[in-house]
């Protein structure tokens, strides 16, 4: 019904899933379909790789795929796409995700001189793993954690995870106050990322450590942050390498060098100096 109304002249689509009817009733009305950032997991690329008939009729159909990296192009290319160049990241273009200049004044007020570090986009388990972090160096730095889950409708059950370690929480969604007896600093809410990483110099990303594919790190890059992570990031795996190559990023193997990386980061400004600067030429490079 979409396609009957619209009658567009071409599809353009961004990522990474793959939709069989959609593609094929393109397809069948003659309109061009163009994939942009395109990339392909290892587990995708397996299970279609496993129905190479099928995928080589399918993706086929593409007239063209812009992919983010050279690993990307040639499973495309395996799949049955051409023709398929490489851009790089899209993300590297775009505009760091915004804020309220009046929410974030309010905040840093409240923080004041603390040390923060920040847990973004963390998946089940990973947010015991930050609030254990918070236990072992709380005595040493002093510091708020940020937490942000992945899926904000788990916060009710996180937080309560929280108070059972003993941890005083401020949640974004009831505009509470961070006051300086606050620990954690429960990110709630929807589309406010560029918020929590505007309070924060230190960065780990998440679905890395106790979760597998990994979670975009340039976000956090764009915006002034040292990166840390686990080491499952199969997912953003070329944005990864170009930060460790220059030094903004660092992967932890667990729970406890993690606290250290964290502590040692805090105590230390000139090294998360560098590993932001190293980031943000990482993003200047990956731009244009």
């Amino acid at each position: 019904r979409f396609l009957t109304y619209w009658m567009p002249d071409a599809a353009i689509t961004a990522e990474s899933e793959i939709w069989p009817v959609t593609m094929m009733e393109l397809e069948r009305r003659h309109i061009p379909q163009i994939r942009v950032n395109a990339r392909l997991s290892d587990r995708s690329f397996g299970r279609w790789h496993n129905r190479s008939d099928f995928a080589e009729a399918l993706f086929s159909k593409l007239a063209l795929v812009v992919a983010q990296s050279d690993l990307d192009a040639e499973r495309f290319r395996d799949l049955g796409s051409w023709p398929v160049v490489v851009s790089g990241n899209l993300k590297g273009d775009t505009d760091p995700p915004p804020c309220d200049a009046t929410v974030l004044d309010t905040y840093r007020r409240q923080i004041g001189n603390r040390k923060t570090w920040a847990a973004i986009s963390t998946f089940e388990g990973e947010e015991k793993a930050a609030a254990t972090v918070h236990n072992a160096i709380k005595s040493r730095d002093g510091q708020l954690t940020i937490i942000v889950p992945r899926h904000p409708e788990r916060c009710d059950d996180i937080e309560t995870m929280l108070k059972g370690m003993n941890l005083n929480v401020a949640r974004r969604s009831r505009n509470d106050v961070v006051t300086p007896q606050t620990d954690v600093f429960l990110g709630d809410s929807i589309g406010e990322m560029g918020l929590y990483l505007r309070l924060t110099e230190l960065a780990f990303v998440g679905r890395s450590l106790l979760a597998e594919g990994g979670q975009n790190p340039l976000e956090p890059a764009m915006l002034g942050c040292a990166v840390l992570s686990g080491a499952h990031v199969q997912n953003f795996r070329e944005a990864y390498q170009k930060l460790l190559r220059s030094g903004g990023g660092r992967i932890i193997r667990d729970v406890e060098m993690l606290a250290k990386a964290v502590h040692y980061l805090l105590v230390n400004d000139n090294e998360r100096y560098k590993m932001i600067d190293a980031g943000g030429r990482v993003i200047q490079d990956m731009r244009g």
